[in-house]
């Protein structure tokens, strides 16, 4: 699997999906060890959306989970609590970040960032639907 085409397919979905929606995102695409391999920011998206949309890639690449799902993981007393304090606070547990897999093993990770949260997760889900993802 060549991942470079990956990302720059699942960034145009991504983008399609982006625009039905009249939300302007970042996205970016890292690799499974967290080594930025695409990022895209559609005009008018905000800056932050950039930074916030690698940190979502690259939580759900090292964790190999969607991101949405860490919130509660990561509260006072839970199993992953110290994961948003670890590797320069790289990690978050905003959603919008996806593990890519290939035959049942995750080789990528992608993160949208630029509307609410709800509505990353909803291009980002599209895009990956429309995709094949």
């Amino acid at each position: 699997m060549d991942l470079l085409m990956a990302a720059k397919s699942l960034a145009e979905h991504v983008e399609a999906a982006a625009m039905e929606a009249h939300v302007p995102v970042s996205i970016s695409v890292v690799d499974i060890h967290g080594n930025l391999v695409l990022q895209h920011r559609m005009n008018d998206a905000p800056a932050f959306s950039m930074e916030i949309s690698e940190r979502k890639a690259y939580t759900s690449a090292l964790v190999g989970r969607r991101t949405a799902e860490l919130d509660p993981l990561v509260q006072p007393g839970q199993s992953l609590y110290a994961l948003l304090a670890m590797a320069g606070g790289r990690f978050t547990a905003m959603a919008g970040g996806v593990p890519l897999k290939h035959e049942g093993s995750v080789f990528a990770g992608v993160g949208v960032s630029g509307g609410t949260t709800d509505q990353d997760v909803a291009i980002l889900d599209t895009a990956l639907e429309s995709s094949g993802g």
